[in-house]
């Protein structure tokens, strides 16, 4: 386990910037909602986390070169040729993107094997249903009813973050569905 500084391992970290991945790290970047339930899966194996509360995004920063052959759903592989926006060392709250996780409160970078399984983990406990996304309502899109029956919402669960083709789905939403599952 190797303990470093923000500035140690990516200099110039006074102000938000965007800074190349591929370099000193690569990263992973998943929804919030399910970047949260991964982080719960690795809890004490996490490097530096950066959330953008903007596109509903967490990023993961992982060892570089490690994300060559990434391929899960609901998750972006982000390493050379790519960039991420990357928080000033110290801003730790929103608004604009802020590290979840800093670098100098541990290591720099979750391990890619540890998070690829847990990403597995939480998208396989999260089942497979998906919403038609070109007949969905506006109250689907909204939240108040579930997205894949219809029905309105007492008890829900988060199906994911999806964008569609339609107006109602032009921007990154996270859609809901029946808990525990739909009938």
């Amino acid at each position: 386990m190797t303990t470093t500084s923000a500035a140690d391992e990516i200099p110039g970290f006074n102000h938000t910037r965007i800074a190349a991945a591929g370099k000193t790290w690569d990263a992973v970047r998943v929804p919030r909602f399910i970047g949260l339930q991964v982080l719960n899966v690795i809890q004490g194996q996490e490097g530096a986390i950066v959330m953008d509360p903007r596109d509903r995004a967490m990023y993961f920063l992982v060892p570089p070169g490690t994300t060559a052959d990434w391929k899960l759903s609901q998750s972006t592989a982000l390493g050379e040729t790519n960039y991420v926006v990357l928080p000033a060392d110290d801003k730790e709250i929103p608004p604009g993107p802020f590290w979840l996780v800093p670098p100098r409160r541990g290591r720099l970078h979750t391990d890619t094997g540890a998070l690829r399984i847990a990403l597995q983990s939480v998208l396989e406990q999260r089942g497979t249903a998906q919403p038609n996304l070109g007949k969905l309502t506006m109250d689907q899109v909204r939240g108040f009813n579930c997205a894949l029956c219809g029905a309105r919402l007492t008890k829900d669960r988060l199906l994911g973050t999806f964008i569609g083709e339609s107006v109602l789905l032009s921007d990154p939403t996270e859609l809901w569905a029946c808990s525990p599952q739909c009938r």
